[in-house]
């Protein structure tokens, strides 16, 4: 399984997020920290700050905060949200207009759905809390 770099650097602003959790904190700060292009952590933040599991706040006394506390926040639910492909994992769409000649016969597909079950079943017992360091 291969998670894209959207759900990397979500996973790393939550980890931030949650270290310095006595302030707000810049999408700057975090950028500079992980030596992450900005532009793309804007894109990250506003999906995080869309769904709710962060709070943005624009301006002088602004910045960045964790909605809930990390051990309330499940590492299954922030893969699902930023792995829009996810269950994808096995193309078997029709490819120049004809089904995959092995579509009644593959045994794959049912294996690599099981797989990823079993992936974010592990996920889902994870929560932010238990991926952070003691001191970041």
């Amino acid at each position: 399984m291969r998670l894209t770099l959207h759900t990397d650097y979500a996973i790393r602003v939550l980890v931030y997020l949650g270290s310095n959790a006595d302030r707000r904190v810049s999408v700057h700060e975090i950028s500079s920290h992980h030596n992450i292009s900005h532009n793309h952590l804007v894109k990250v933040v506003n999906r995080l700050s869309s769904e709710g599991i962060v709070l943005a706040r624009r301006g002088r006394s602004g910045g960045l905060l964790l909605s809930r506390p990390p051990h309330d926040i499940i590492i299954g639910d922030i893969v699902r949200m930023m792995e829009t492909d996810m269950l994808a994992v096995v193309s078997c769409q029709p490819q120049n207009g004809r089904p995959c000649v092995l579509a009644d016969i593959c045994r794959l597909r049912r294996l690599l759905s099981r797989s990823l079950d079993a992936f974010l079943h592990v996920l889902d017992r994870t929560t932010l809390r238990d991926v952070m360091p003691d001191r970041l």
